[in-house]
């Protein structure tokens, strides 16, 4: 009997070494697992600098501000080294570069030169991962550079009588139409409506001539008017009154 207790107090050390070297085991491989959970940053929005939007500038010439966008990832993180490609969407313009790449900040930015039509022009802002932005500005035309004819001459009419409208048209040098423009008006002869005129959101302005009054006969008399504009060439109608 007591060689039996003694077997069994060898085989309960024994299997209690086991355990604690099992132990043991599981440990160091618990302590030697060096693998971790990462997230990839993915580049999913693009946003405009707000310096960058609501722009107006004159056609043909770059905005006077560069045009900005910070890309982020999906926790709103800016990412650096990304490449963004610049498209003109509409208005004709151009930009300085077709991709730039951003910054430590997430910033890329670019200078856009509106296109000579005014109205709206849009660029977008768009990366690899299929995210974009568009943004748009407005181009406004250039200072007056010509001075038409639009209608109103030649006129003949009855003497005393008031003309039909002269109208003019002042443009830029892209054939957009100038509105606010002074127009000043001088005749010959007779009454105008007006000696000063502003070109309206077509670019045209206008006057009449009242022809009654006295005149120097006999008839025809031939009455001229001139349009002008700061340095522009003048428009010159003519009026015969019968």
């Amino acid at each position: 009997m007591q060689r039996s207790a003694m077997e069994r107090g060898i085989r309960a050390c024994s299997t209690g070494r086991w355990a604690v070297a099992a132990a043991a085991l599981v440990a160091a491989a618990a302590c030697g697992d060096t693998t971790f959970n990462t997230i990839t940053a993915i580049p999913t929005t693009l946003t405009f600098s707000a310096a960058s939007s609501g722009q107006t500038g004159t056609v043909g010439q770059p905005l006077a501000q560069p045009i900005s966008v910070q890309v982020t990832d999906q926790a709103g993180n800016p990412i650096i080294g990304v490449v963004v490609t610049w498209t003109v969407l509409s208005g004709g313009g151009s930009v300085s570069s077709a991709t730039s790449t951003t910054d430590v900040n997430g910033d890329a930015s670019v200078i856009w030169t509106l296109g000579t039509v005014a109205g709206t022009n849009t660029l977008r802002a768009s990366i690899a991962t299929g995210a974009s932005a568009d943004i748009s500005a407005e181009g406004v035309s250039a200072a007056g550079s010509t001075m038409a004819i639009t209608s109103g001459n030649p006129q003949t009419i009855t003497l005393g009588a008031t003309t039909a409208p002269m109208v003019v048209h002042v443009a830029d040098q892209f054939g957009n139409a100038v509105a606010g423009a002074t127009v000043t008006w001088t005749t010959t002869g007779g009454t105008l409506s007006a000696t000063s005129t502003t070109t309206d959101a077509s670019g045209n302005a206008q006057v009449t001539l009242d022809t009654s009054g006295p005149t120097v006969l006999p008839l025809p008399v031939i009455f001229t008017v001139t349009a002008s504009s700061g340095t522009l060439p003048s428009a010159v109608f003519t009026i015969t009154a019968m």
